[in-house]
């Protein structure tokens, strides 16, 4: 699978994607965050998202005994208004209210739109691949 095009760019959920179908810990965690803002007046129209995936060993009786941070990445986009109002709708459509749960976590402002996606195993991660692999293939198309 390539995660990266010719320019050395990260295609971020390809990568997280990969490191999950390639890891044999079972306790991977992951936070997933993406932040839609169109209030800045050099860059209207905006997104952040942040990846953070994590392991842990650990011990029934006695809890954690070792974590590491297996991958932190931030990336900041300018959107065309075009762009910016595709991911808004699709946002919308894939997560409303009732989507909300300990996995999935939606913050809607007037000029702000968050979602937080958070798995806490393997499988976890499989299920917001695959509901979800839409949003994720758009924004790593965005780096071409």
């Amino acid at each position: 699978m390539t995660f990266m095009n010719n320019g050395g760019n990260i295609k971020q959920f390809q990568l997280v994607k990969f490191v999950n179908e390639n890891c044999d810990d079972n306790h991977v965690i992951s936070k997933i965050s993406i932040v839609l803002r169109r209030d800045k007046i050099e860059a209207p129209y905006y997104m952040d998202t942040k990846i953070r995936l994590s392991s842990c060993i650990d011990r029934q009786d006695t809890g954690i005994i070792h974590a590491m941070d297996i991958l932190n990445h931030n990336r900041m986009y300018n959107l065309t208004e075009d762009k910016y109002n595709e991911i808004k709708s699709l946002i919308l459509d894939a997560f409303d209210d009732n989507n909300e749960s300990d996995q999935v976590k939606i913050f809607k402002e007037d000029k702000r739109l968050k979602i937080v996606l958070m798995s806490k195993n393997d499988d976890e991660i499989v299920n917001l691949f695959e509901n979800y692999h839409e949003l994720f293939e758009i924004i790593d198309n965005l780096i071409d």
